[in-house]
């Protein structure tokens, strides 16, 4: 049945009433979890989060208006319905129901058709908001990664024209114009090809995200990633190095953007006139390779270690530079997902002389391809 997914906590300190409620709605289709008490029914919904909750309002103990405001307080339970059953029918208990919280009473005696009315209405109710709040959540996302897409290359765009513009003819390099010029170009073209990925139909229901993995070198990437990152590292007088190489399965757009992303935070939080190193090699955990960016900064404050990869949280304070101000706090969140999307893992480890060093692990080969002894054993 349509119900039969739909846990219903019930509370009521009298066990006839209880048993009472909880067969109508067992009949109905419902899950039914039953307690005796407030600080029952607590531990209860700690461990198993119900759809609904109908609470008798006068308990020995703790009240049903306390425990009311106790469960709103629970993790994921902040808006479940609460519909009071109460023997009392007078303006002030009402008053006092809703101020605690509830949804809904309902008086004692009651009509079953038309308590199980009332929780089904609250059910519906509920449903269509937790469908209202996965939509926006989703378009959230949407816009999340639109956004941090289009940071990397526009970023890009605006170093390398800083660049142009404090050009000087008598001592610069002609080559370097033109590479400038090329880099504008680049970047350019990849911000409008996210744009129309996302103004394409159905872009929403492909999440933006279609990775197209294959085998790749590591190193190939990541020079990549230094030389559209190198406009704004030599802004701040910092170089890059990037040492060893290593095979990988992944989709070569989605891993260059994670390495820009950990090139500009290196960037933003290193010391002016730093190296930042890209070390490259293979795991210790057999048919993975490790790609990681060090940096000579300070490195993350213990305190928000557990928050690098959480979405919105401002890391730490940065210099003032435009690599800060374009940052959205989106970056590492994001990085992340992609890099477990491509079957590997992105963490943070303090760097053995300070700083810090950001690790991605990614398979050297398809997780669908079949080793040779695969083939053998099914032969």
């Amino acid at each position: 049945m349509a119900n039969s997914l739909s846990l219903v906590l019930v509370v009521d300190d009298q066990n006839s009433n209880l048993q009472l409620i909880s067969e109508l709605l067992d009949r109905a289709g419902y899950q039914v979890m039953p307690a005796l008490s407030g600080e029952q029914a607590l531990a209860r919904a700690e461990v198993r989060p119900p759809d609904l909750v109908l609470l008798d309002m006068a308990m020995p103990g703790m009240s049903g208006a306390e425990t009311c405001n106790q469960l709103h307080k629970l993790p994921g339970l902040e808006s479940v319905p609460v519909l009071f059953v109460t023997g009392a029918a007078d303006r002030s208990s009402m008053v006092r129901a809703f101020e605690a919280g509830a949804v809904d009473y309902i008086t004692k005696p009651f009509l079953a058709e038309e308590l199980l009315a009332r929780v089904r209405t609250h059910l519906e109710l509920k449903r269509a908001r937790d469908r209202l709040t996965r939509m926006v959540r989703e378009r959230e996302d949407v816009i999340d990664v639109v956004a941090h897409d289009l940071k990397n290359p526009l970023t890009c765009v605006l170093f390398a024209a800083q660049a142009l513009r404090c050009w000087d003819p008598a001592g610069g390099s002609p080559e370097r114009v033109e590479e400038l010029a090329q880099e504008v170009l680049d970047c350019a073209d990849e911000a409008l090809m996210y744009i129309q990925r996302f103004l394409s139909r159905g872009a929403q229901e492909q999440r933006l995200r279609q990775f197209g993995a294959h085998s790749l070198s590591l190193r190939d990437v990541a020079v990549e990633a230094a030389r559209l990152q190198r406009t704004a590292a030599q802004s701040r007088g910092q170089h890059f190095v990037v040492d060893g190489d290593a095979p990988a399965w992944a989709d070569a757009l989605a891993l260059r953007n994670v390495i820009q992303n950990l090139l500009s935070n290196a960037i933003r939080y290193s010391q002016e006139g730093g190296q930042i190193t890209v070390r490259i090699g293979p795991s210790r955990r057999a048919g993975y390779s490790l790609c990681s960016v060090e940096d000579t900064g300070t490195g993350v404050p213990p305190e928000i270690e557990r928050q690098l990869f959480l979405r919105h949280v401002r890391k730490s304070d940065a210099p003032d530079n435009a690599q800060a101000r374009y940052s959205s706090g989106l970056g590492l969140a994001i990085a992340k997902h992609d890099v477990v999307q491509m079957g590997g893992n992105l963490w943070y480890q303090r760097g053995e002389n300070g700083g810090s060093v950001f690790v991605i692990e990614l398979p050297q080969t398809s997780p669908d391809a079949s080793s040779p002894a695969d083939e053998t054993a099914r032969g």
